[in-house]
């Protein structure tokens, strides 16, 4: 028993030691392929998740969990924006505009950009 305690001791003491590095999010993955294949690839994933006629609320959900901001930009149409600076000084900005009925997704267009800080 003390010794299957100290072997897990060794083995946090390790993992604490070494990091934990988490794989890059959904988003980041968009990112780092660049603004135009990272926008297209982005609005491919979007649309196959939810197609014209799904209901609108899921996405706008996704799109928050993946750090957006969504905000309704006039009544069938819904904003969502993210902003973060890089690594290199360059601050990635992704536009979705969603636009819909109220309750059924009409149409997905996503555009990306980089500019230097």
């Amino acid at each position: 028993m003390v010794a299957m305690l100290l072997g897990g001791l060794l083995v946090a003491a390790q993992v604490f030691r070494a990091g934990w590095r988490a794989g890059p999010t959904e988003l980041e993955r968009h990112v780092r392929a660049g603004p135009r294949v990272g926008a297209a690839d982005l609005e491919r994933d979007l649309r196959a998740r939810h197609p014209a006629g799904s209901d609108v609320a899921p996405v706008v959900t996704r799109l928050s969990q993946m750090g957006f901001t969504c905000n309704p930009a006039s009544p069938g149409a819904t904003d969502c924006r993210y902003r973060a600076w890089r690594d290199d000084n360059r601050l990635v900005s992704v536009a979705v505009d969603l636009r819909h009925d109220g309750l059924h997704v009409q149409s997905i267009a996503v555009q990306m950009g980089l500019t230097q800080r």
